[in-house]
């Protein structure tokens, strides 16, 4: 009876794979906090050419989250036809009017099928594999003093102002309660105290934390940022360091930058399908689950069959896009690993 009821279950999937969302991929398509500010003959004429143009900048910035900065100076033209087209929805925050003038902030989402069309025409790799949220801890570095908790910093607020959630590569902002103080000092930030670090990224459920460290100069003209990423991989990652003109351009210089550095990892050139055969391994139902989840919402994975089932789990077909690497990397992030051994591909729960 059990063994049945594991093959219904499983049939039921496979005839629902193709249909199921793409969970990580749906928060890439949304853009949020798109300012927009015009002025016209009359306040309705402002909003409408407001709200078109603010499509348009959403649609631009949705292309370059998903693709490399390499390619952002080959990516599509994009006009007010464009980007209706692909726009599902929008929501209007922050709204000012007056006779002639329009002031919004537009969270706007999209067709994910209409912009990978736009790419794939223009001949662009994309990347929608979504990382796991990462802890981000902000040092900032002001005459005299290293600030990590302590408020004001001005960097910490610079990076909350951003989407942090829709991100290719999503960051947790800490609470910073007195506790969360004498777990990570800014001396243990600074310098990667592990143990510390993977203490307060638990109480997240991160895998991952990220110091970013800011040295302002005195006029404010100039900010030096040092990125380290710190988590459960085994290789060292490197620190990337950038500077900009200001504390709001970090900011987004260290979500673009994390992005890259993942994107460089995920993105798969080209549209060729592969096909590999594994052995999907579970315990119970829920384990199932989390495989059938973490599959269902890896961008890589494009069909799924079940062609065998026993007691301790089932021989299933995937059809995927890329390398086993980059699935694996991809599956990952849903808690899935996929490992190749002596007897093949397996599939369990991480």
């Amino acid at each position: 009876m059990k063994r049945l009821f594991l093959l219904t279950a499983l049939a039921a999937f496979c005839a629902s794979f193709l249909a199921a969302p793409a969970a990580h991929a749906a928060d890439l398509y949304t853009v949020r906090g798109v300012h927009v500010d015009e002025t016209a003959k009359s306040a309705t004429a402002a909003r409408t050419v407001a709200q078109t143009k603010g499509q348009r900048l959403a649609l631009t910035e949705l292309m370059k989250r998903l693709t490399l900065p390499s390619d952002w100076p080959n990516l599509p033209q994009v006009d007010d036809n464009t980007a209706q087209d692909a726009v599902r929805g929008f929501q209007v925050g922050s709204e000012k009017t007056s006779s002639t003038r329009y002031i919004a902030d537009l969270n706007v989402v999209f067709h994910p099928a209409a912009v990978r069309r736009l790419l794939a025409r223009s001949g662009i790799a994309y990347g929608e594999t979504q990382a796991k949220p990462a802890l981000l801890l902000a040092v900032y570095d002001k005459p005299g003093m290293r600030i990590l908790w302590e408020d004001p910093n001005p960097w910490r607020d610079a990076i909350a102002k951003l989407d942090l959630v829709n991100a290719i590569t999503p960051l947790i902002m800490p609470l910073g309660d007195v506790q969360e103080f004498s777990l990570v000092t800014t001396a243990q930030a600074l310098s990667g105290d592990k143990a510390a670090l993977a203490n307060l990224g638990q109480r997240y459920g991160a895998d991952q934390v990220v110091v970013a460290a800011a040295v302002a100069n005195a006029a404010g003209t100039k900010v030096d940022v040092t990125i380290n990423s710190y988590g459960n991989t085994a290789d060292p990652v490197a620190p990337i360091k950038r500077s900009y003109g200001s504390l709001d351009a970090a900011a987004e210089g260290v979500l673009a930058a994390l992005g890259e550095q993942w994107k460089r990892d995920t993105i798969v050139q080209g549209g060729a399908q592969a096909q590999l055969t594994a052995s999907a391994q579970f315990t119970d139902l829920s384990q199932w689950e989390t495989i059938r989840k973490g599959l269902s919402s890896t961008p890589l994975v494009s069909g799924l069959q079940v062609t065998g089932i026993a007691a301790t789990g089932a021989q299933v077909q995937v059809n995927y896009r890329g390398t086993p690497e980059k699935l694996a990397l991809s599956l990952a992030q849903s808690n899935v690993a996929l490992i190749q051994d002596a007897s093949g591909w397996s599939l369990r729960v991480r």
